[in-house]
């Protein structure tokens, strides 16, 4: 497969756009959702140039990756000026992540263009959240290469990704709610076969689906034959951008996510260049979150940081 893309640099136009921006830590969070990376662009397939195109986007338009772990402890280390955004990959695709015979990565899978992006972008770095499926049919059973499983999620963790639960084969938890606790338990325990003390602490739901309300709570923690799991973060499909991870608004077990799509990318971007103010704007210190004095009463801080008004 011979896939050429080319980056365009777009680091004046960040600058400017940053330098114009009063920092906004009660606005909004976009946390983009992916699935298949292949040759079409539909609902639920991102081509591959229209990835690359979204990452050329992204950050001319000032968003700047973060981790998973930032957003749960509050600590955003977001650049003063850009607006935090959340990677997230769902159904662990063969598309997403493939290795050549020789171990390079398939030219054209996600992480090979995020790779080589990063390369010519340095200042936006390589993040983002897989959530997995480690017992799904092919292409979708732990990126689709039974034998590098290990490989794949170590170099993922290596790299700064971060893993999350996905269920084991992307069960809808409506319809198989009487399996909640063996479809995360064993989901977890899968991952951690290969990452050994790994915290799996994220969940995405199949199809953004939540169970019976009164089961809502075996989500975030349960056990199935001696195997355990703890959802800190449970991320549905409402196409929406999140609440800033400050604002009382906030519901760690209800996170709202956009669909990595043209129609929902394409208004993103819009939206980006005339409705910047709707927003997270990051104050460029991650122990310190500042907000108009007239949202103050908005905010709810997480231990240790710092509320500054103006």
């Amino acid at each position: 497969m011979h896939i050429r893309f080319f980056f365009v640099s777009v680091l004046g136009f960040s600058a400017v756009a940053a330098a114009d921006l009063a920092p906004n830590e009660l606005g909004k969070i976009p946390i983009l959702t992916y699935h298949k990376i292949s040759d079409e662009d539909t609902e639920y397939t991102r081509s591959r140039a229209s990835f690359a195109k979204d990452l050329v986007e992204l950050q001319r338009h000032g968003f700047y990756p973060v981790t998973l772990a930032e957003l749960r402890s509050g600590r955003i280390t977001t650049p003063k000026g850009k607006i935090p955004l959340l990677l997230t990959f769902d159904d662990s695709s063969e598309s997403q992540f493939k290795y050549e015979a020789d171990g390079s990565l398939t030219e054209g899978c996600g992480m090979e263009i995020m790779e080589r992006f990063q390369k010519q972008n340095p200042d936006f770095p390589l993040r983002g959240v897989f959530f997995v499926l480690p017992k799904a049919q092919y292409p979708n059973n732990f990126f689709g290469q039974p034998d590098k499983i290990g490989a794949k999620l170590k170099y993922l963790t290596g790299k700064g990704f971060e893993i999350g639960s996905h269920t084991l084969w992307h069960a809808n938890l409506k319809k198989y709610r009487n399996k909640i606790e063996e479809q995360l338990g064993l989901g977890t325990y899968e991952i951690q076969k290969y990452l050994k003390g790994y915290a799996v602490y994220a969940f995405a739901l199949p199809y953004g689906i939540f169970p019976p309300k009164a089961d809502e709570p075996r989500l975030r923690a349960g056990k199935f034959k001696g195997k355990s799991y703890k959802h800190d973060m449970i991320f549905d499909y409402s196409n929406a951008p999140s609440y800033s991870v400050y604002d009382a608004k906030f519901d760690t077990y209800r996170i709202k996510r956009l669909h990595g799509n043209e129609a929902t990318l394409k208004k993103l971007f819009k939206r980006a260049t005339k409705e910047k103010h709707i927003f997270f704007v990051s104050d460029g210190n991650p122990e310190t979150v500042t907000v108009k004095k007239t949202d103050a009463d908005r905010v709810r801080l997480k231990p240790g940081l710092k509320l500054v008004t103006y």
